[in-house]
């Protein structure tokens, strides 16, 4: 008992690459929301880049990131053993994204003055039409990451995972910049051209090592392969099964454009905050799971999936509980860290700490739900996550109507989190009534030492609060305490898996 499991341990080892990747890229994204709030605050502009930002992004993750690796990932391991069939693909792929891409690109650019006024209805005047001219200026990110996407599904699928966490250290790297060097020059509008051209480099980073993996480019679309049939067959649900949970983000933000000025800024802050603990534990293991899982799939060995799936539950629970409990007991020693400085105010900090205790409640479940989307993909199944989406984003709306006016932001990052209570539920049974699965002795006793440990976690924290300490030392002192209670409760299990690492 307390040892990792050969499926748990592959996750892990795999894994480690985006974690160590993403502690150099985290750490540099919110230098990169230290610079922007120290250069423009919690203000209108930064409400407003909020909202042109949040468009391209959510078609990213919503088209691009999300559904392209869960309809091409399963498609790709079919043939990565066939070097010119893969590059045949690739191209294919590639070049009917840019195609589609760039359309879309030039109808937004054309009704760019509608689309501020529906994504912002509770803004200004002179917000829409700063928003409108930060949106046009990150346009050109939608085709980038689209292609993007591409090159990552195809690099993944073949277990190469280093190169497309990169681009995200590219991409902060030129953000931060264009905001140092031309904010005095253009203002809030170097942050877009930021955006842009870091999108523009972070592709760029990929093609050596496209060629490394033996992927050739190729002028070409392949309109009669059967990849093309098969990716048609997962594409509807795929697009709906991963989009739901940056949909029902950029639904709150909207909703909050009601809400007084920073209220949407502030919502945005404690999200980046929020989503480190989880680009550090659940992104490499739904990443790396997804690509086993599609593989495992195509050869029925339901027992490697049902121990995979085993492994996704410890590794979330026993990373991302006491992470939460982290965030919500002493989130706002590190918003203040980060973020208090020139512009930003201690009323800032206020808003960004409600906002991230709200989100924070629910970071085990955003990180459960969204692997079992991955696993469920990895399955050839897109529809049962896209019903579930589907539902959720109905459940979204409701809730933050009904929480944004006594709860303001925090209403609706609460919001967030029972949608994701919701969603990982309802997949669970779900999963649990189509194949059969139950969860091991072994896994369901992690789980429950990983509730202890928060539990304990929570009081430790509790005391630490009151103790007259500096804020850093403060802070250190929360941090170890995190880390030792993690070793308290799980020390044979971290070993287990450095021994065998």
């Amino acid at each position: 008992m307390g040892k990792p499991s050969e499926a748990t341990f592959e996750i892990a080892r795999k894994g480690s690459v985006i974690t160590a990747v993403t502690m150099v890229s985290r750490p540099l994204g919110y230098l990169r929301e230290a610079i922007q709030a120290y250069l423009f605050g919690a203000s209108f502009l930064v409400d407003a880049f909020v909202i042109s930002f949040n468009f391209p992004e959510l078609l990213q993750t919503l088209f691009f990131s999300g559904a392209t690796s869960a309809f091409l990932v399963p498609v790709c391991t079919r043939y990565m053993d066939r070097k010119e069939e893969y590059s045949l693909i690739y191209s294919t792929f590639f070049n009917i994204c840019l195609i589609l891409t760039l359309l879309l690109s030039l109808f937004l650019v054309l009704a760019s003055r509608p689309l501020i006024g529906l994504m912002a209805p509770g803004f200004k005047e002179d917000a829409k039409e700063v928003a409108q001219r930060l949106f046009v200026i990150m346009i050109p990110l939608i085709p980038l990451h689209a292609l993007l996407s591409v090159a990552k599904a195809f690099l993944n699928a073949k277990d190469h995972f280093l190169s497309p966490e990169l681009s995200g250290i590219v991409w902060n790297l030129t953000f931060m910049a264009c905001a140092i060097f031309l904010s005095s020059s253009i203002g809030i509008y170097s942050l877009a051209l930021g955006a842009s051209l870091g999108g523009l480099l972070q592709l760029l980073l990929q093609i050596p090592f496209l060629r490394r993996m033996g992927i050739q480019y190729r002028p070409y679309i392949a309109l009669r392969h059967p990849s093309l049939e098969e990716a048609k067959g997962l594409f509807s649900g795929a697009l709906i099964a991963t989009g739901y949970i940056p949909l029902n983000s950029f639904i709150g933000r909207v909703i909050g454009s009601f809400l007084p000025e920073g209220e949407v800024a502030s919502l945005s802050y404690a999200f980046r905050l929020f989503i480190l603990p989880f680009s550090l534990f659940a992104v490499p293991v739904y990443t790396v799971v997804f690509t086993k899982v599609s593989r495992l799939y195509h050869v029925s060995n339901w027992k490697d999936i049902f121990s995979t799936i085993d492994g996704v539950l410890v590794l979330l629970s026993i990373t991302l509980i006491p992470s939460s409990i982290l965030l919500i007991s002493s989130g706002d020693l590190f918003v203040r860290i980060l973020y208090e400085r020139g512009a930003f105010s201690e009323r800032d900090t206020l808003l960004t700490y409600r906002a991230l205790v709200g989100y924070s409640m629910g970071l085990a479940f955003y990180g459960l739900s969204t692997s079992f989307v991955r696993i469920f993909n990895g399955l050839h199944d897109t529809r049962t996550p896209a019903f579930v989406g589907l539902s959720s984003i109905g459940l979204n709306v409701v809730l933050c109507m009904l929480l944004m006016g006594p709860l303001r932001n925090l209403g609706i990052a609460l919001a967030s989190s029972l949608v994701s209570l919701y969603n990982f539920s309802i997949l669970f049974f779900l999963l649990k009534k189509r194949t059969e699965y139950r969860m091991g002795r072994r896994a369901r006793i992690e789980v429950i030492k990983a509730l202890a440990s928060g539990i304990v976690l929570c009081l430790c924290l509790f005391l630490v609060k009151h103790l007259s300490l500096s804020l850093y030392m403060k802070a250190a002192v929360c941090l170890l305490l995190t880390v030792s209670v993690c070793l308290l409760f799980f020390w044979d299990y971290y070993r287990g898996l450095l021994r065998r690492g």
